[in-house]
C-alpha cells in the first residue's frame, strides 16, 4: 500500500474502547463530528483513507451510528470541503436542512463542511466519501443535498470511478496521484450536471455569461472561472453553453476584446494604442499586436490608419 494510504480499525482495540475509539477515528477522517455516547461500547468500524493530489477517498464499514455537524466542529476546521458521498450497502440519512435526504445502496449526495449537517444509519453501512478542498470544484456548491442515481447515466460512470480509485489509486505515486484527480472532478461534474435540457435555457444561461464576460471585459484577470461561478454553473457546463455556439469561452473573451480595441483605433485616434488595449483587458502591448494581427490580419498602427500592410 502506498505510504499515502491509511487503515483504521476498531478490532485493533478491546470491545469496551471500541466506540470511542470509533468516534475518534470519524473526527479524524471525516473531519469533526459531534457523536452520542452509547451503553454498548462494542462497535465494528473499519476505515481506509487514500490521498489522491489534494483529495481523499475514504472507504468506510461501520455499524449503525449517527452525529452532527453544528457550529463548534464548522469553526474547528481551517478549511472548506465538499463531502462526495457514494452509499455501497446500507442506509444513510442526511439532514441538511429542511428535507432528511434519503440514501441507499447506489446513491450519491454531495454535502458542504461549512453548511450544519447530521447523518443516521440505522444498521451496518458500507460507503466511499470522496472529500474535497471547496475550491477545487466551485461548481458543486448549487448541488449539495442533491441526491444522485449511482447505479446508471453519469451517476453511475463517476460511481464506478470512484470504486476503482478506491481499491486502485494505493499503487500511485504522488504524480500519478495528482493526473488522476482532474478526470475524476470532470466524471464528477458531469455526474451531478444539474442543468435543464432545451435550447431556451441554453440560450439563457448563454446571454447570463456573456453579459457579465461584456461587464468585465477591461478586467485582464477575467476567468472562465469567474464566469461560471457567477452565473451559477460549473467550468464544464460552462464550457458545453459555449462550444454549442462553436466558440470557447477564452476565444470569445479574446474576439470580444479585440473588436473593441478596433472601434476605440478609430474613435480614439488621439489614444496611444497601449492605452487602448490595456482599456480592454490586454496587459502586454506586443502580445496585443500579435493578437490583433491574428484577429484582423493587419496591425494595430495600420487598422487605425485604415491602410491594408497584409
Amino acid at each position: 500500500m502506498h505510504e499515502d494510504a491509511e487503515l483504521f480499525s476498531s478490532l485493533a482495540v478491546g470491545p469496551a474502547r471500541q466506540y470511542g475509539w470509533w468516534r475518534d477515528a470519524v473526527n479524524a477522517t471525516h473531519l469533526g463530528w459531534d457523536m452520542p455516547g452509547r451503553r454498548d461500547a462494542a462497535f465494528r468500524g473499519r476505515i481506509r483513507r487514500q490521498r489522491i493530489g489534494q483529495a481523499d477517498v475514504i472507504d468506510c464499514l461501520c455499524d449503525g451510528c449517527d452525529g452532527r455537524r453544528g457550529g463548534p466542529e464548522i469553526a474547528r476546521s481551517d478549511q472548506a470541503w465538499y463531502g462526495v458521498l457514494h452509499v455501497l450497502a446500507g442506509r444513510e440519512r442526511l439532514d441538511m436542512g429542511d428535507d432528511p435526504v434519503e440514501l441507499e445502496a447506489g446513491s450519491l449526495v454531495v454535502w458542504d463542511s461549512t453548511r450544519p449537517i447530521g447523518f443516521a444509519a440505522p444498521g451496518s453501512l458500507r460507503k466511499l466519501t470522496l472529500m474535497l478542498p471547496q475550491d477545487l470544484a466551485p461548481g458543486l456548491r448549487h448541488l449539495v443535498g442533491r441526491r444522485i442515481d449511482a447505479r446508471r447515466g453519469p451517476g453511475g460512470l463517476f460511481a464506478a470511478h470512484l470504486r476503482a480509485l478506491s481499491r486502485q489509486a494505493a499503487v500511485l505515486d504522488a504524480r500519478g496521484q495528482a493526473a488522476v484527480l482532474r478526470p475524476t472532478l470532470d466524471l464528477l461534474e458531469l455526474a451531478v450536471d444539474p442543468m435543464p435540457a432545451g435550447p431556451g435555457h441554453g440560450r439563457a444561461v448563454m446571454a447570463r455569461a456573456t453579459a457579465h464576460i461584456l461587464g468585465r471585459l477591461g478586467d485582464p484577470d477575467l476567468r472562465p472561472e469567474d464566469v461560471a461561478r457567477a452565473v451559477g454553473l460549473s467550468l464544464r457546463q460552462l464550457h458545453r453553453i459555449f462550444a454549442d455556439g462553436d466558440w470557447t469561452v477564452e476565444r470569445w473573451i479574446w474576439h470580444q476584446r479585440l473588436q473593441r480595441c478596433a472601434q476605440d483605433l478609430r474613435r480614439d485616434p488621439k489614444a496611444r494604442i497601449a492605452e487602448i488595449a490595456f482599456r480592454w483587458g490586454f496587459s502586454d502591448a506586443a502580445h496585443f499586436s500579435r493578437a490583433f494581427r491574428q484577429g484582423f490580419g493587419q496591425s494595430p498602427r495600420a487598422w487605425r490608419a485604415g491602410r491594408d500592410d497584409r
